[in-house]
């Protein structure tokens, strides 16, 4: 089945529109199934030799393009399948610097590893997956099926000077936690946030996992960690009512750390301020530069309250629209319009907006599909 598919494909895939590069993705899932399906069949020697030279060409072809070594963890698989000496004294577990290799290791090493982990994992052959994981580096997978194999505590010791990675620490955690191990799967979480990466995800797992066993101390702590990177409206109210009494001493810190933040799409700074009632930092947010979406946001909450700043702004963003000459978008300018009229008449300046509505038609009254938008605005 792998072999009309991947004929198929090669014979047409030049033709599609690669613009995005999901054919190089496509190339790398199908190098990885090939070498899982010769590590898995039962082959012979001899027929191992008919895949070899096949797959080159395959490799070969796709290297034209610039699609280098998709193949070619599967061509080693053909030449050699589980028969490499040095591949055999790893899995009878003689552990050498130089892994499951002679010399050094190829750039593909770790898809060839993987693919050998997951025939072996599927074969029940833990022993030896472990013995391979710990040769060739494979560390976060080596812990994993410690964790799945009931040796938590033993996987626990090892992360703590060989883990090195969020995605690693995240994996054996939710494996030490679907064995049950509750308090080593929490302890392998707070490992994982000591590392460099994004560390929003894990954080949150923390932070849930540690709250459904009234751990509200390590939950808030890993609430704030999350909170450091998603700055959403969600974690930080989760993170109010994880604190308790101590809210009033936490919140002024997390309030000053959004006002730091410099992003075109501030969406969860917007919505904190709002939530809080603090229109003027709201503002300050989205004047550093803001999508139009979150700008709206902002003027409709403001325009009692800061009538002036929502003039200023709808007016820009409405005349930006109309001077374009854009018909497809006189209905939004309609829309910033509609708020620049609420908050004069918001600041008792009703007649100074009839006189600006007078200027614009009078400007614009050649655009017929703008011109009744307008009038309908009185």
């Amino acid at each position: 089945m792998l072999d009309i598919l991947t004929e198929e494909f090669l014979s047409t895939w030049e033709d599609l529109d690669d613009s995005d590069g999901e054919s190089g993705d496509f190339f790398q899932e199908l190098g990885g199934l090939w070498t899982e399906a010769l590590l898995t069949a039962d082959l012979s020697a001899q027929e191992r030799e008919t895949w070899a030279p096949k797959i080159e060409a395959w490799q070969s072809t796709v290297s034209d393009y610039g699609i280098d070594d998709v193949f070619e963890p599967a061509r080693w698989a053909a030449e050699h399948g589980w028969d490499h000496p040095p591949l055999q004294r790893a899995l009878q577990g003689e552990i050498t610097e130089l892994g499951a290799w002679e010399g050094p290791a190829p750039i593909w090493a770790d898809e060839l590893a993987e693919a050998q982990l997951n025939v072996l994992d599927r074969q029940g052959r833990h022993q030896e997956y472990l013995r391979l994981a710990e040769a060739e580096g494979q560390t976060g997978r080596y812990l994993t099926m410690l964790a799945r194999l009931g040796r938590g505590a033993e996987a626990l010791e090892y992360s703590r000077t060989q883990l090195s990675s969020v995605p690693e620490a995240y994996a054996l955690a939710m494996a030490l936690w679907q064995q049950g191990e509750i308090e080593r799967a929490l302890e392998c979480a707070e490992i994982g946030l000591t590392f460099e990466g994004s560390k929003s995800g894990l954080a949150t797992w923390l932070r849930d996992r540690a709250s459904e066993q009234g751990q509200t101390r390590r939950a808030l702590a890993a609430a704030r960690i999350a909170f450091e990177e998603d700055r959403a409206l969600t974690t930080y109210l989760t993170i109010q009512e994880l604190a308790g009494p101590d809210w009033s001493d936490i919140q002024p810190a997390l309030l000053d750390r959004l006002r730091t933040v410099r992003s075109y799409h501030a969406h969860g700074p917007v919505e904190i301020f709002l939530h809080e009632g603090l229109i003027d930092d709201a503002i300050a947010a989205v004047d550093k530069g803001a999508t139009h979406t979150l700008v709206e946001q902002v003027a409709d909450a403001a325009i009692t309250s800061r009538p002036d700043w929502v003039i200023t702004a709808s007016r820009k963003q409405a005349e930006g629209i109309m001077e374009s000459g854009k018909a497809q978008y006189y209905r939004a300018a309609a829309n910033w319009l509609a708020r620049a009229r609420d908050a004069y008449r918001a600041s008792g300046r009703g007649s100074e907006w009839q006189s600006y509505l007078a200027g614009l038609l009078d400007h614009h009254g050649r655009k017929y599909t703008l011109v009744p938008l307008l009038k309908a605005l009185k």
